[in-house]
């Protein structure tokens, strides 16, 4: 019996050690996160050379001209050359006797496979 407590305690040890290290890991993990977040932000400020409300407005404007162009380009493809017409859209494999007659056959029976 006093084996199993054994193994137990040492278990337990490892596992406080180990929720540790997660904790230390998700302090680590959460500073990285915030650090890239400021980088992102320098970074966005530096290339439209403004910062705080006036990046604000000069984004929302940039969201609102992307929302347009999308709106155009699909209204846009309602008159697109490329639609397809009734006559593209007859399928390739209808391979009615009309059209193209009858298939070749190495056998005299119209079904080869009826007795």
């Amino acid at each position: 019996m006093g084996l199993y407590l054994e193994k137990i305690e040492e278990n337990e040890k490892k596992i406080k050690k180990l929720k540790t290290t997660i904790e230390t890991s998700k302090a680590k993990l959460k500073k990285l996160v915030d650090e890239n977040a400021h980088l992102s932000y320098l970074e966005i400020k530096a290339e439209y050379n403004c910062e705080g409300r006036e990046l604000l407005e000069v984004l929302a404007r940039e969201r609102e001209q992307s929302a347009r162009l999308k709106a155009g380009s699909l209204a846009g493809s309602d008159n697109d050359v490329t639609a397809d017409t009734a006559e593209d859209n007859k399928s390739d494999t209808d391979n009615s006797d009309d059209e193209f007659g009858q298939q070749m056959s190495f056998t005299d029976k119209r079904n080869p496979y009826e007795d």
